[in-house]
């Protein structure tokens, strides 16, 4: 069983320590000549490399930004007037000239009189717990908007395959590839940020899902950025269908064809040229099957899709805005 000492006398200077060590700054403000003292972290956290020679709450309000200071102050006078602690969050402008957040609390102390003469309280920089607040409200608030993105994705790829199917098992099996090419798509999204949802890196992801087609997809990347969630994701369910179909009827259905994939950028969008060559002759009715209602739907609030039924092979040209 632990043992515990009472503190001796030494207690004074453990408690010194614990007070020039830690990150909390101590103050003892005086009510009628507004003047206090506090410790050598109290002035550090309020941008002074050295202690200041003297501190007043005016002083003190000077530092807290315009937007809070009546409220701290109207605080401070409601604490005092009614004898009870007086606690507050604000941002303040440190001597730096830099921004930042405080948390500070304070308790009146009275004379013989009971009237109130002195506040003692603390004050610490929280900062870094606010940016980290402002930073989780950022990515949930992002993590909402791809969530909706995703879920009116899956509605009309539900909705348009139904109107398509001929039968149950095939529905089946093609709302689950698509669901599987938005679900690579946010895997790039979640990983290493210097790949993630790169429209190269997106067909790659894409193509590992099939077999055996490797050596017929040519790419070439001249320009190409990070795209958004949304744009990502439609364009995943683009090559993801473009892929399917050249497999089924296009230029992946044999042994000797192949597709040509340029990637493009200027200031204003990236361009991906998808041609294919050396399949079977192209039917012109494929441009009225629900693979070809996606692919030229699926980035409507990102770019344009066209489409180009050549006899030679089909010819698709993508557009994405980056502004």
């Amino acid at each position: 069983m632990l043992d515990l000492q009472p503190f001796d006398d030494r207690s004074p200077d453990h408690l010194r320590l614990v007070l020039e060590t830690s990150q909390i700054g101590i103050w003892e403000l005086d009510i009628h000549s507004g003047k206090a003292v506090r410790n050598e972290t109290h002035d550090r956290i309020f941008g002074y490399s050295e202690p200041l020679l003297e501190w007043t709450y005016d002083r003190f309000l000077e530092h807290v930004v315009d937007a809070d200071r009546s409220r701290v102050d109207e605080l401070q006078k409601s604490a005092i007037e009614e004898n009870r602690e007086w606690s507050f969050e604000c941002q303040i402008r440190t001597a730096e000239d830099r921004i930042g957040w405080i948390k500070g609390a304070g308790r009146p102390l009275q004379d013989a009189n009971g009237n109130v003469v002195r506040l003692i309280g603390h004050v610490i920089d929280i900062s870094d717990l606010k940016q980290n607040e402002a930073r989780l409200r950022l990515i949930t608030d992002e993590l909402n908007h791809r969530v909706r993105n995703m879920l009116a994705l899956i509605k009309s790829m539900v909705r348009l395959s139904a109107r398509g199917a001929t039968d149950i098992s095939s529905f089946t099996q093609a709302l689950e590839d698509r669901v599987g090419a938005l679900a690579r798509s946010h895997q790039l999204l979640t990983g290493d940020y210097s790949a993630s949802l790169k429209p190269s890196a997106i067909l790659e992801a894409e193509l590992s899902a099939l077999s055996g087609f490797e050596d017929q997809v040519r790419m070439s990347v001249n320009g190409e950025t990070h795209l958004a969630a949304s744009a990502g994701q439609g364009l995943a369910l683009v090559f993801h269908e473009l892929l399917t179909n050249a497999t089924k009827h296009g230029a992946l259905s044999n042994d000797v064809g192949h597709v040509e994939v340029v990637f493009e950028q200027d200031a204003d969008a990236v361009v991906i040229a998808w041609q294919e060559r050396g399949g079977p002759p192209v039917d012109q009715e494929r441009g009225s099957g629900f693979g070809s209602l996606l692919i030229l739907n699926a980035l409507a609030a990102d770019g344009t899709v066209e489409q180009i039924f050549s006899p030679d092979g089909l010819e698709c040209r993508i557009m994405l805005d980056v502004k």
